[in-house]
């Protein structure tokens, strides 16, 4: 049995990894350098050849270092309930974390990763945006510190050996089908293929800006011999349009596919598991308690497919994936499940509504009027620019029209519930939005009032977490002021007296 009480080092097969890593680095910034030899040389192709020759021993070999002096210097073990990293060559610098404060346990297992029979670990806690231990492991070995891992979190609620710790009453496991997987993402904001698409093409982009200028200027001669004075057609755009919206669709959908395909959840009486991923395998580790939010998205396209969006909200520094907010789940039916394994024994989907309060017509004028100002500017701009007037009203009126719908749904779902255990937000333009929250998460509420507090009677209320900060908008002030004395002092007081904030 590995025994981790000792500082030791990763297993063997890290090192592999570390190598390839350096190397991809390296290359990566040595890209351009080698661009400039290949467009830029007047030598013979033997000459030429000794010349990436050299270029690939230096880089190999400094690759082989970098990798060698991050294997060697870098040790790990536990000490009673921390777990303690050490690294560094000329200065060392030791971590220690304890094990009851890692909010996540994720793991990672790409192509090279399960050829090796490897797989990468890495502790997020509170105390960064990044994950602060990161350990390259072998199946035995993180199989072992699992085990270990799983007993230091009880460490700090056990005092006594001899006391066992209780067999999990829970245990269910379900899969989410690939198939679902797609539908979810194709009912998602086809935008957000776009940002893909986007994402590609400035990489490339900044590739191409960093090769030099007789380099380009080739480029440009030989598409201008090639492309001629041809001017596409109206056809020819639409077909153009279309080609790269399936382009969009299809980077959107292959990088949901990737990431979340073949995906299983594993519910314990206090920890989720997900595992997911078709080439590279991503685990996360998530206990319930460290479970801020828990949100379940359903649009009109999930609607009809019968599918929801579902997202677990850590503590903002818990998570080295910032963009992704949080954990995901596309495509499933799981949301009440899920509602139920997070709230535990503290509560239930059906707890009786102690409060509730919606929104006014005043957040949907509050959403409309800055589009529709924005659509009369623009229609000015364009009516002035190209003497089109029609077609200037038109696209004007269109925008506003979309604006003034998403505005009417956005009041139509605004309104905040108050459970027996938890608080719901109710939110969102076009999809519906449900946002739940313990109360024991909550940090602080406040009201916002605005200058038109005195005449309307509505203000805002804001209730912040260590996973953000939720707002619902125009909500009577009675309301609003009973609300906010729940979540502070557990009891109801209407006082319309009291200062707003």
């Amino acid at each position: 049995m590995t025994d981790f009480s000792t500082p030791r080092r990763m297993s063997p097969g890290a090192f592999v990894i570390m190598f390839l890593k350096s190397f991809k680095d390296i290359v990566g910034a040595a890209f351009v350098v080698l661009v400039y030899m290949l467009y830029n040389s007047h030598d013979s192709g033997g000459r030429l050849f000794w010349k990436f020759a050299l270029a690939a021993g230096i880089i190999l070999t400094y690759s082989l270092a970098v990798a060698f002096t991050r294997y060697y210097f870098r040790k790990f073990h536990i000490e009673g309930d921390k777990l303690i990293y050490t690294r560094g060559l000329a200065e060392k610098q030791t971590t220690s974390i304890p094990l009851s404060r890692i909010h996540t346990l994720r793991t990672k297992r790409g192509l090279v990763y399960r050829l090796l029979s490897m797989r990468g670990v890495a502790f997020d806690t509170l105390a960064s945006d990044k994950q602060e231990v990161e350990l390259i492991l072998d199946e035995r070995d993180w199989q072992m510190l699992l085990e270990r891992v799983s007993k230091g979190e009880n460490f700090a609620h056990i005092t006594d050996d001899s006391v066992a710790l209780p067999p999990p009453v829970k245990d269910d496991t379900r899969s989410i089908s690939n198939l679902n997987i797609l539908k979810g993402a194709l009912c998602q904001n086809h935008l957000k293929g776009f940002a893909v698409l986007a994402t590609v093409t400035l990489a490339l982009f900044d590739k191409i800006s960093q090769i030099d200028d007789n380099a380009t200027d080739r480029i440009i001669e030989y598409i201008e011999t090639h492309a001629g004075d041809v001017m596409p057609t109206a056809w020819q755009c639409l077909c153009l349009l279309v080609a790269i919206y399936l382009i969009v669709m299809a980077l959107w959908t292959g990088k949901i596919a990737l990431r979340y395909g073949n995906m299983t959840l594993r519910m314990t009486d206090n920890l989720l598991t997900i595992e997911s991923g078709l080439v590279s395998r991503f685990t996360c580790r998530l206990a319930r308690e460290k479970t801020t939010v828990l949100t379940i998205k359903r649009n009109p396209l999930e609607k009809i497919a019968g599918c929801q969006t579902i997202s677990l909200q850590q503590a903002e520094n818990a998570t080295d994936n910032k963009n992704e907010g949080g954990i995901r789940i596309y495509g499933s039916n799981l949301g009440d499940e899920l509602l139920t394994w997070w709230l535990g024994n503290r509560g239930s989907v059906n707890d009786t509504t102690l409060l509730s309060a919606a929104s006014g017509i005043g957040l949907m004028m509050r959403r409309f009027i800055p589009h529709l100002l924005l659509a009369a500017g623009g229609a000015a701009i364009i009516m002035i620019s190209t003497k089109l007037a029609l077609a200037a009203v038109m696209a004007g009126a269109v925008y506003a029209a979309i604006a003034a719908v998403r505005a009417a749904m956005a009041w139509k779902h605004s309104s905040i519930e108050l459970k027996e255990s938890y608080m719901k937000i109710n939110r969102g333009n076009i999809a519906c939005i449900r946002e739940y929250i313990r109360y024991r998460n909550i940090q602080s509420v406040a009201i916002a009032s605005t200058p038109f507090t005195p005449y309307t009677g509505r203000v805002s209320i804001n209730v912040s977490t260590n996973a953000g900060c939720a707002t619902v908008s125009s909500l009577a002030m009675d309301e609003a002021l009973a609300i906010r004395n729940y979540i502070l002092d557990g009891k109801v007081s209407l006082s319309a007296s009291e200062s707003v904030v």
